[in-house]
């Protein structure tokens, strides 16, 4: 047999230009790649049949030769047939492995077809002596399949037909087992004939046979063969362990109206807890198969598991509950490795000498359904780098460790109340570990892989947590973030009186703010379930009660805590009615007990009785706590035999003799004008009732069958009040507030205007009034203008605030503002002011001071010399005098524009330029005034003046004066020009004319 990977070569030469080469450094580059192409094959991806090789026993007719033929035609050895499809593996010598069908050249062979039908056989005889189908060094009987078309080459080329039988012949069929064997060896070189041996060389021969061979044999050669299949065996026994292990699930405890006594309560526990000889039996092969050390102590796991079971030493609180939950985790653990038993398909480095040259398909016709085991058939060993799961069989070695240690662990454990944050529904690594466990590291280790992966085992979450993680998350955790968290164990109240116990869950529920509820089911009616008694209890003060402790102090504190001893200081706080939370100390400390005074709004304890209470609801689990949002249940005996046995929950609130009701509302709070909320009730048609402080309010309102609130309607006298509800008349968590809406005014008071050339704005004041005694307002304008709002936590003193406003000269603006008010609780309202107009007055401030010159140029200015022209300016058809008018002491010379230059009366010699005495240019200028400049601006709708020189005499020049318009303070003029018919318009702020 010629196998590769016995010797891998690990180096190769590199060839020289004109370099000759030997045969030795061909081969040796040859089979370094060779190599490593099977190592990655088989290192990589991984060996064994992948896909395919599925066969079937049948004959070669067609459906419609059938009835051609007849049944007992069918039956025919001419016509019975193999059948086995295409497919691929891998062996552990790398050879990748497919059907195959010859061609022409014997060197190449055809792989792309979907089936091969095998009609012949013969005996197999391995010449290159294949260990693997060898006993004692005698090959085991084969047969070789061979089709009609390779038993015609055969006879062609020599064969003897007598060799060859038809497979209808064959007895027993579905007894054997297929097998594909890659018979591989090299033939020997011959020496050459002429000087060309450019051809020869060994020739490596790899001949696909397709085998039978009996099961028995199969069976022989893998417990006596020359060598031996570890890699199959290994897995198959995995296999084998998975069919042969029993089904185990854990009981549950059902409970009915018959449960009337404590003895009754135990025996549900035990009938649930039933036999432990399968899960002992079962654990025992997979601890065989793994190779796990079950130390018990000297017991054999069924002795010890049935002591833990069922203790010699039974009595009432002989924690049978927590018996019955170590049997659910053992059960739980060993499901979870039976389950990853069938996927433990991964091998790091398979055995070479497993199936080297070979591939057992299983037996003639195996079904190959999803999810069946097939014998004698290689599965697929995947390379851990193309798998997940590569980490199961590590998980499965710590699960049966976990499955011993939590044996061994196994403990009776008084101590305080303890809620721990966990979850329900996953594996049991995943939460929290339970009280009856001795958490020490050996168990902490085995507890979750992923955190025993990552060095977090001591971030466990226990009762127990003197071994795990000093992070005050892990001692504390119900002080942090649960939302992971769908589950709360509740620990540490059995065998205390059923007050106690409530008051010390009730206590721990309001502490940390937990969403459940607790109630506690009596089994007997011997007094009145709820504990009333006609005669009031004595009491004493906390001082009396702690000397009354002394007492038993050194029983607790220097010896084991036992039953008798918790029964004793409970009958202490049925007496006193005080004893709240007791917090037992451990084994040779010096603590003793720390006493709470009762919360006595907690007093009066009300409970039912089992049977009544089965008698309206079921559902009730028993699964060591309480799920967010569901019901915790106490199971006690009576009220003389007041322990707590059990504990059960519902996954609901509860519980009311009548049917639950239940008050929803999408808000806390509301505001008095807010919109009417919609409520939630159950029953969706329960009739809903609101009140404050006893008294009822009108106002739920109806429509359409649903129930509203309606804020508006709440008198001012319950503003600020809390709202409570009832529904049918029972009465619901849910509450309300509503708080008054802030009453305020706004107006607006004085418009001022800017002053400068530049600011066509104005400022507005509004006025805020508040009514008194108003505190803890926050104001927000919002002034109509585009521009962000205005947020004030106070108003000025006054009362004032203050906007400016962007306008555009002449354009007038509505402006809405509005203002929304908001108190301390949340509650706004909105204001509108009334619409603001605004008219941009930048027309004003233009004209304001604005100076106009109208002079004629002598030499300049077309026209001819002036004589008597006077005219008076105006702007918009009023008459501008100006900020200095023409004064004439003759009282002759009429207008304020004087171009007249022929020293007659109406000269006012305004020579121009200013600076000469005489020559015929004149000059006028007339700076506007305020009052002037209101006047205009009153008619310019648009922000344009209209400028007009009118004759001021009964005769005039008709001519063109060339004009200068400044702004005030301006030297250089916005316009210079003759205006048009002596007329002109312009923006005095723009200097546009038009």
């Amino acid at each position: 047999m010629n196998t590769k990977l016995d010797n891998v070569t690990t180096q190769y030469r590199k060839f020289n230009e004109n370099q000759v080469l030997t045969e030795g450094q061909l081969n040796e580059f040859i089979d370094y790649f060779e190599d490593q192409d099977r190592l990655s094959r088989t290192r990589l991806s991984g060996v064994g049949v992948v896909c395919g090789f599925k066969s079937e026993y049948t004959n070669l007719l067609l459906p419609t030769e059938i009835d051609m033929v007849g049944k007992a035609g069918l039956d025919d050895p001419f016509l019975q047939t193999i059948l086995i499809a295409q497919g691929a593996g891998v062996t552990t010598d790398g050879d990748l492995i497919t059907l195959r069908k010859k061609r022409a050249n014997a060197s190449e062979v055809l792989i792309d077809f979907s089936d091969v039908r095998y009609k012949y056989y013969r005996d197999y005889t391995d010449v290159v002596r294949y260990e693997h189908f060898r006993i004692g060094g005698q090959q085991i009987p084969l047969i070789e399949l061979i089709t009609e078309e390779e038993y015609s080459e055969l006879i062609a080329g020599g064969a003897n037909a007598a060799d060859f039988k038809l497979f209808g012949t064959i007895q027993n069929i579905y007894d054997k087992i297929i097998i594909l064997y890659l018979e591989s060896y090299s033939n020997e070189e011959t020496p050459c004939q002429d000087a060309d041996c450019d051809n020869t060389g060994a020739e490596q021969v790899s001949n696909l046979r397709v085998l039978l061979a009996d099961s028995q044999s199969v069976v022989d050669l893998m417990d006596k063969g020359d060598a031996k299949d570890s890699l199959y065996k290994l897995h198959n026994s995995y296999e084998e362990l998975f069919d042969h292990l029993p089904k185990i699930e854990a009981k549950r405890v059902i409970l009915d109206p018959s449960i009337t006594k404590a003895s009754d309560l135990k025996s549900r526990f035990q009938n649930a807890i039933g036999t432990v000889t399968d899960l002992a039996d079962g654990f025992g092969a997979i601890a065989k198969t793994f190779n796990i050390s079950v130390n018990l102590g000297g017991e054999s796991l069924f002795s010890k598991l049935n002591s833990l079971m069922y203790p010699k030493t039974a009595g009432v609180l002989d924690e049978y509950q927590y018996r019955y939950d170590l049997l659910k985790d053992l059960i739980d653990t060993y499901n979870e490795i039976k389950e990853l038993i069938l996927y433990l398909d991964v091998d790091c480095c398979p055995s070479i000498a497993s199936f080297p040259k070979h591939l057992m398909l299983g037996p003639v016709g195996a079904r190959l359904e999803l999810g069946d085991h097939t014998p004698f058939r290689h599965s697929f060993y995947n390379s851990p780098v193309t798998t997940n799961d590569d980490e199961n069989y590590e998980r499965v070695i710590m699960l049966a460790n976990r499955f011993v240690q939590k044996i061994n662990g196994f403990q009776s454990f008084i101590g305080p109340v303890k809620i721990i944050p966990s979850n329900l529904y996953v594996r049991l690594g995943n939460k929290a570990i339970p009280y009856y466990y001795r958490v020490d590291k050996p168990l902490l280790v085995q507890w979750n892989y992923e955190k025993t992966k990552t060095d977090r085992e001591a971030y466990n979450l226990s009762y127990h947590t003197a071994n795990l993680a000093g992070d005050d998350f892990v001692q504390n955790p119900l002080n942090y973030n649960i939302d992971d968290n769908d589950f709360y164990r509740i620990e540490g109240h059995l065998g205390l009186p059923y007050k106690t116990a409530l008051q010390n869950i009730n206590d721990l529920k309001t502490k940390y703010g937990l969403a459940f509820d607790v109630i506690a089911l009596v089994l007997q009616k011997g007094e009145k379930p709820g504990g009333e008694v006609p005669v009031k209890e004595k009491t004493v003060s906390i001082e009396d009660l702690r000397k009354q402790l002394l007492s038993i102090s050194s029983d607790i504190s220097n010896q084991k805590i036992s039953s008798q001893s918790l029964l004793n200081i409970s009958k202490l706080d049925d007496k006193l009615r005080l004893l709240n939370q007791v917090e037992f100390a451990k084994e040779t400390s010096s603590e003793s007990v720390t006493v709470v005074r009762q919360d006595p709004k907690k007093d009066d304890v009300v409970s039912e009785l089992l049977s009544e209470f089965l008698e309206r609801k079921s559902g009730l689990e028993h699964v060591a706590g309480v799920e967010p949002g569901g019901t915790f249940v106490l199971i006690y005996e009576s009220e003389t035999n007041n322990q707590v046995l059990a504990d059960f929950s519902l996954p609901y609130l509860c519980c009311s003799k009548k049917d639950p009701v239940f008050l929803a509302l999408p808000e806390s709070k509301l505001c008095q004008n807010d919109a009417p909320m919609a409520i939630t009730t159950v029953p969706l048609d329960g009739q809903v009732k609101a009140f404050v402080n006893g008294t009822q309010i009108p106002a739920i309102t109806q429509s359409g069958g649903q129930s509203f609130l309606d804020p508006s309607l709440v008198n001012a006298a319950y503003f600020g009040q809390t709202i409570t509800f009832t529904v049918n008349d029972d009465e619901v968590e849910a509450q309300l507030v509503v708080y008054e809406q802030p009453n305020v005014s706004v107006t607006t008071g004085n418009i001022s205007y800017g002053v400068d050339t530049s600011d066509p704005d104005a400022t507005v004041d509004f006025h805020v009034s508040v009514p008194s005694g108003s505190s803890g307002l926050t104001y927000v304008f919002n002034f109509g203008d585009g521009t962000a709002p205005l947020s004030l936590s106070a108003l000025p003193g006054n009362g004032i605030v203050q906007h400016k406003y962007n306008l555009v000269a002449g354009q007038e603006d509505v402006f809405n503002p509005t203002l929304t008010v908001t108190n301390a609780n949340g509650c706004s309202k909105t204001v509108a002011v009334a619409p603001l107009k605004l008219k941009g007055q930048m027309t004003v401030v233009c004209l304001n001071g604005m100076k106009v010159v109208i002079l004629y140029r002598d030499g300049i200015d077309p026209g001819h010399t002036c004589n008597d022209a006077s005219f008076n300016l105006k702007g918009n058809g009023i008459l501008i005098q100006g900020a200095t008018p023409y004064n004439d002491p003759r009282g002759i010379i009429k207008g304020n524009i004087h171009l007249s230059n022929t020293l007659g009366s109406q000269d006012a010699k305004n020579y121009y330029p200013t600076n000469a005495t005489s020559g015929f240019s004149r000059q006028n200028t007339i700076v506007i005034t305020q009052a002037e400049a209101q006047q205009i601006a009153l008619l310019s709708p648009d922000g344009f003046v209209k400028f007009s020189l009118e004759c001021a005499l009964d005769y005039c020049h008709t001519g063109v004066a060339f004009t200068q318009i400044f702004l005030a303070n301006a030297t250089t003029p916005i316009y210079s020009g003759y205006p048009n018919g002596n007329f002109l318009e312009i923006n005095p702020c723009t200097g546009v004319t038009r």
